[in-house]
């Protein structure tokens, strides 16, 4: 019910909450149809660098007791356009592209510099609305 992420930072003595701005959130990554020949710790792990700082693997992933992907929290700057995917060479110097899917993506208003909502995707709405509300009066 109402299910929302918890974010937490370390906290410092210059920690000031209204100059903080949070552009740098661990995401959960699933890399899918992920080779076997790269499901290596240190493979998996330069993979996942080239997406940003790769925190931890999910224990499915770390024991390999699922194979179909690779799932990795990994810190991402949310104030660039996360990649739908990367391009890879595996252990045996084949390149390919690898697919990337986010478990949850969170709003980031570009106009306000924060993370929690979009401005641009609020008036967006805010038209639509009032188009269709003239809309229906007009009728």
């Amino acid at each position: 019910m109402g299910a929302k992420p918890l974010i937490l930072k370390s906290w410092s003595e210059d920690f000031n909450l209204y100059n903080k701005v949070l552009k740098t959130i661990p995401l959960w990554v699933s890399f899918l149809s992920f080779p076997l020949n790269c499901w290596g710790r240190m493979t998996l792990s330069r993979i996942a660098s080239g997406l940003r700082s790769p925190l931890y693997a999910d224990e499915c992933t770390s024991n390999t007791s699922r194979i179909s992907y690779a799932r990795v929290l990994i810190e991402m700057d949310i104030s660039k356009e996360l990649p739908k995917s990367i391009k890879i060479q595996d252990p045996a110097g084949k390149k390919f592209e690898q697919l990337v899917e986010y478990d949850w993506v969170p709003k980031y208003c570009k106009k306000c510099l924060m993370a929690g909502h979009d401005c641009n995707g609020e008036q967006e709405r805010v038209g639509v609305a009032k188009r269709n509300m003239q809309g229906e009066q007009q009728q």
